[in-house]
């Protein structure tokens, strides 16, 4: 019996040995890393407060407030700016509807004690427009931007969550079996020492239905191509996907142990870009960094950074922006923040431009350009046509 026993417990270690080898040899496998990142990304990320979509309804963000009705309400105070001794605040009311392509917002403006009067804007399609009652009657300007401002987001089907992971886990499977892998050689190291290695993903055409499903798009009439970087175990550092086929120009990268770091990077015509850079702060329930950089063909760099946090509310959110510093090659512009409420419409809003229209689509229309490059004249000649000139510092 003695030896029966042996001889079993041997059949059992070596069965184990044979089945951890196999297993091993197969998780080495570049399409069983991916699987197994997925796994990953499923019980342990999606639950890390550093995540960057941590406890945010992506689905209702992109639907309801990206490709909806929405209203934005709430004060806005700036200091620290140039020629202007005193700060400026705003008491914002502003409207924006994806199905009408347009934008309208109302901004009641108070310097110290006075009420200095109303400044409006509007956008349409790829302009922008400015209204000043504050100046006097049939006041204002039009900015094309050559840019689509209204660019439609995805209509996701689903919540990006361990349910819809869960679901789905066999045709990510199967996906892993059709996709194209390289597995390049090149490598990052993060500052905790933590290497990552790449692996550019090919996903061929008429491939990964269930992905397209869940953005709510139809299957790309091409090979769609990404790359992925995993740590020895298998776990996301870095995505970088290229959406120039969605927006001419433009790419996206999140990054980080936690996947709570996103860049997007939009490169403009004329050599110029635009880079945005998030990132999830963990120590808090709803709290992310932004940073925005417009790099200009003059060779000037304008930057914005703020902290943004948010709270849900019945019908929307509460959103604050603090800390927000505008600079232009480090020099400080302007400083300021936000307060206030963010809702969803859900029964739709009126015409936006009501019987402005007419006016709004006669106003003058200025090169953008030509005001960026002369920011503070622009603004010192609109400036200095109000009452506002008493409050300007002469000796600059």
């Amino acid at each position: 019996m003695k030896k029966r026993g042996k001889i079993i417990l041997g059949i059992l270690a070596a069965l184990i040995v044979v089945a951890g080898g196999a297993f091993y040899t197969w998780a080495q496998q570049p399409s069983s890393r991916l699987l197994l990142s997925s796994i990953y990304f499923m019980e342990v990320t999606l639950k890390n407060p550093g995540y960057l979509l941590h406890d945010i309804d992506i689905m209702e963000m992109c639907r309801d407030y990206g490709n909806g009705d929405t209203e934005l309400t709430g004060k806005v105070g700036l200091s620290g700016m140039q020629q202007v001794k005193s700060s400026i605040y705003f008491d914002v009311d502003a409207k924006r509807s994806f199905a009408q392509k347009r934008i309208s917002s109302k901004m009641d403006m108070d310097l110290l004690w006075v009420d200095m009067g109303e400044l409006d804007f509007y956008a349409e399609d790829q302009t922008v427009y400015m209204e000043a009652p504050l100046l006097g009657d049939d006041i204002g300007y039009a900015f094309p931007t050559g840019q689509d401002l209204f660019l439609k987001m995805p209509d996701l089907t689903s919540d990006i969550d361990k349910t819809w992971f869960k679901d789905h886990m066999q045709d990510i499977a199967d996906l892993t079996k059709q996709i194209s892998i390289d597995q390049t050689g090149k490598t990052i190291e993060d500052e905790d020492g933590t290497v990552s290695e790449e692996f550019v993903i090919t996903i061929p055409q008429g491939c990964g239905q269930f992905i397209w499903d869940l953005l709510g798009i139809d299957a790309p009439d091409y090979d769609v191509v990404c790359s992925m970087y995993l740590t020895k175990h298998n776990h996301l550092r870095r995505l970088s996907v290229d959406m120039s086929d969605v927006l001419d120009g433009a790419s996206m990268v999140v990054d980080g142990e936690d996947v709570g770091t996103a860049y997007m990077y939009y490169e403009l015509p004329d050599d110029e870009r635009v880079e945005m850079k998030m990132v999830r702060n963990p120590d808090y329930s709803h709290w992310i960094d932004a940073e925005m950089t417009y790099y200009a063909n003059t060779g000037k760099q304008y930057k914005m950074t703020s902290h943004i946090t948010w709270q849900e509310a019945e019908d929307g959110f509460s959103l604050k922006a603090t800390d927000m510093v505008m600079t232009c090659d480090g020099d400080t512009m302007a400083k300021g923040y936000f307060k206030g409420q963010m809702r969803k419409v859900t029964e739709g809003l009126p015409d936006l431009f009501g019987d402005q229209a007419d006016y709004i689509h006669n106003l003058e229309a200025l090169d953008w350009k030509e005001v960026r490059d002369d920011t503070e004249g622009f603004v010192n000649d609109v400036l200095g046509k109000t009452s506002f000139s008493v409050f300007m510092d002469d000796d600059k």
